[in-house]
């Protein structure tokens, strides 16, 4: 075994408790002065509210981060405010709050002193309404779309950030106090000259150790309030095998209604929901529609909910469009509704009846890149938004189960999970799939799927574990051929895969795939044998965006304060590597090391079993960093591929894990290191590979700014690049980042 050092300037002792001491000094001596010969008790006394009062002051601005024990946890425990403050500027440090959401999974434990909060933005963007109904500029501006938003003024929906109560809040409402002001900007407006803009506030329980003992189910999205979950642990997530389900708990679909025809152009973008011809469009980050379908139940929220109209086939935001019927005098065509989009654009729908109308409802918008079509991303950790619902199909027959035209409704888009612990244990799944259609529809258009929501996952270890499910749902099918051989009417598009973002490799079963087009059942022409198509919906099934490595600086601000209050080090770097027959050595830098008591290094053969093979004590000197190696002789190991992870240990006896790293024995894995590190004016990237490739390096400041990129050959076995013109950076931490062989490493650089 062997240790080596570098170490810097004491870590800086501060805090509000020190300061109290130091004001409270001068106070003692005037008190003195004043008391003249009174009892010295009497002083002490006084003294001592003093500083109790003081100390009381401080807990409350503090927050409220569990520092020991197991919480075995059931259910849904996150309590919902919606934000009733018209504007919440930047720097803000007061929020007034609507009476918290109520119902099934919603929580009912109000705000307290010191509870971390997340506030998020759920709704809030503007859209491009023109003139003419039937322009293809709906939505975002751009030629033959008929869909999205635009994102020149007030474009918020997403944003977060975690924050502090320095008061409590009743389950009835109130004004609510932070410690720092926001970072970003938060809105709430009701439905006028543009769409919906809504925030929430949700309450975060904070325990140190967390074990699922049943499904959480997130609360559904109600308008205001619900269709998230987060759970954080200032420790240990332990997911026991269960499930974290947000399926179907974001956006709405389009309530379907069955109406006999009013006016307007087959060709039309949005139309009033007072003209009886068309359908709904869905529910998603551009406003609410007036017809929903609301869990089941159809619901008018009496005002059109988007400008110019909540019917025809523009997909407003990621919202499905809902179907222009291509006989609107009879609305009696019957095209399907559009599929929300997330991580990938929703599908449209498909054609109208007899007059094979393609007037199905465009497919929501994707809130970040996808593959054939030009949108920035917009989606990232600190960003996320749910999945968009479903647009609705046409009915004039009022057929399938419910009736009334309500099975013609779209579907509802996945809720939004965040995850964030120090460590994740044991196997689970997270599931903020879009819901499927309604497919008991005969001789009407059928509504579209709701797109996959989005997930966040930050651990230090224990990804491989879990099994993220962001699934688009799939557009409703219909069954004309069942009444007296009717043909094919609009089957619903598909919802568009979700987002997921990890910063560990996640299970292999996990998706993001969009979901399936509907089909219809019919003869075409008529008495010709029955065939099953997708008539007209679209067909090709987009895929979401799952990011597996991601740092730190991404987050979303504050979201891992408990975390890193009882982490004892900050671990730069942690790896492992086969040097010799039998022996592998482990690496790992730190720097903070404050109360650190010693690490001990564990291995494993299956990633779930841990043995301890050995202890490092940390290093008692005041260096910025410090460097440990342990060698593991490994004679006895039966196993092809070993693992190990450090035990991470503090003065007080309290310990957390580092990541899980693995290695191949007998050969070196891939892998990259950077020296000197620290460097000044050049750094040295070594690079191991067993292919020749090209590989990719970039060098991103904490900001996540690129500020060099190169691309060079690997041959087989060492390589080495020159990263230079360091001198004119700043001080600090940055990140060099590799990706060749569809991998992708990171590792910390400092600059002295």
């Amino acid at each position: 075994m062997k240790r080596t050092q570098i170490n810097t300037i004491p870590y800086p002792v501060s805090g509000s408790g020190i300061t109290t001491r130091k004001n409270l000094l001068p106070g003692s001596a005037m008190a003195m002065n004043f008391f003249g010969k009174r009892s010295f008790s009497v002083i002490c006394k006084i003294l001592f509210f003093a500083l109790l009062l003081s100390s009381i002051s401080i807990i409350s601005y503090s927050q409220n981060c569990a520092t020991s024990g197991t919480h075995s946890q059931s259910g849904n425990e996150n309590t919902y405010y919606p934000g009733t403050q018209a504007t919440v500027s930047v720097g803000s440090t007061s929020i007034t709050l609507g009476a918290a959401g109520s119902g099934t999974n919603f929580g009912t434990t109000p705000i307290a002193a010191g509870d971390i909060l997340l506030l998020i933005q759920m709704q809030g963007t503007q859209m491009n309404i023109p003139a003419s109904s039937t322009s293809t500029l709906y939505g975002g501006n751009a030629a033959g779309q008929g869909r999205g938003f635009t994102t020149a003024t007030n474009f918020l929906a997403g944003m977060m950030e975690f924050v502090i109560a320095t008061n409590a809040v009743p389950l009835a409402g109130g004004t609510l106090n932070i410690t720092s002001g926001t970072v970003n900007k938060y809105m709430y407006s009701a439905f006028g000259t543009y769409g919906q803009y809504t925030y929430q506030v949700i309450r975060i329980p904070s325990y140190y150790n967390v074990q699922l003992s049943n499904t959480i189910t997130t609360p559904l999205w109600n308008g205001s309030t619900g269709g998230v979950t987060v759970i954080s642990a200032v420790n240990q997530l332990d997911f026991n095998g269960q499930t974290i389900g947000a399926s179907g708990a974001g956006f709405r679909g389009g309530g379907g209604r069955a109406l006999n025809g009013g006016s307007g152009s087959k060709n039309d973008y949005y139309t009033l929901s007072t003209n009886n011809a068309n359908a709904s469009k869905g529910e998603g980050i551009s406003g609410t529609p007036r017809y929903i379908n609301n869990n089941g139940v159809l619901l008018d929220n009496v005002v059109e909910g988007y400008p110019s109209g909540s019917y025809a086939r523009g997909a407003p935001g990621n919202a499905g469009g809902g179907a222009t019927d291509s006989d609107p005098a009879s609305n009696d065509q019957n095209a399907g509704g559009g599929g929300g989009g997330n991580g990938s654009y929703g599908g449209w729908g498909g054609n109208g009846w007899f007059s094979f109308g393609a007037t199905g409802g465009r497919g929501g918008a994707a809130f970040s890149t996808t593959t054939g079509l030009n949108t920035p991303t917009y989606a990232s950790p600190s960003r996320l938004v749910m999945g968009g619902g479903g647009g609705a199909g046409t009915s004039n027959n009022a057929t399938g189960t419910p009736g009334g035209g309500f099975a013609s409704s779209g579907a509802a888009g996945g809720g939004l999970v965040i995850v964030d612990a120090l460590q994740i244990i044991g196997t689970g799944t997270i599931d903020v799939s879009g819901a499927s259609a309604n497919s008991t529809v005969t001789i009407d258009g059928s509504g579209g799927g709701g797109a996959g929501g989005s997930i966040l996952i930050y651990a230090n270890s224990g990804h491989s574990g879990i099994t993220a499910i962001a699934k688009g749902g799939d557009g409703g099918s219909n069954n004309p051929a069942s009444v007296g051989g009717a043909t094919e009417h609009g089957p619903g598009g598909y919802g568009g895969g979700g987002v997921v973002y990890s910063n560990g490799t996640l299970n292999v079963a996990t998706s993001v795939s969009g979901g399936n087009p509907g089909t219809s059942t019919g003869p075409i022409p008529p008495g010709v044998v029955n065939t099953i198509s997708h008539y007209g919906a679209d067909s090709t099934s987009q895929t979401g965006v799952l990011v597996q490595s991601f740092p730190v600086n991404q987050l979303p601000p504050n979201m891992n304060i408990c975390q890193s209050s009882v982490l004892p080090v900050t671990i730069l770097n942690f790896s492992a590597s086969s040097t010799a027959v039998n022996n592998v050595e482990v690496s790992w830098s730190t720097s903070q090391e404050i109360n650190s008591s010693y690490y001990v290094v564990e291995r494993s053969t299956d990633a779930s079993n841990f043995v301890s093979v050995g202890q490092v004590s940390a290093s008692q000197s005041a260096e910025e960093i410090h460097n440990y190696n342990f060698d593991d002789y490994t004679g006895s190991v039966n196993s092809s591929v070993v693992y190990y992870r450090l035990k991470i240990v503090d003065i007080d006896g309290k310990f957390t894990y580092s990541k899980t790293v693995s290695v191949r024995m007998g050969e070196p894995l891939t892998k990259i290191s950077v020296y000197p590190n620290p460097a000044s004016e050049f750094a040295v990237l070594n690079l191991y590979s067993d292919k020749q490739s090209v590989a990719m390096m970039k060098l991103i400041d904490d900001a996540g700014k690129m500020l060099m990129y190169k691309s060079f050959t690997v041959n087989t076995g060492n390589n080495s690049l020159m990263i230079d013109q360091l001198g004119s950076l700043p001080k600090g931490i940055y990140i060099v980042q590799v990706i060749f062989d569809n991998s992708l490493y990171n590792q910390k650089l400092i600059k002295k």
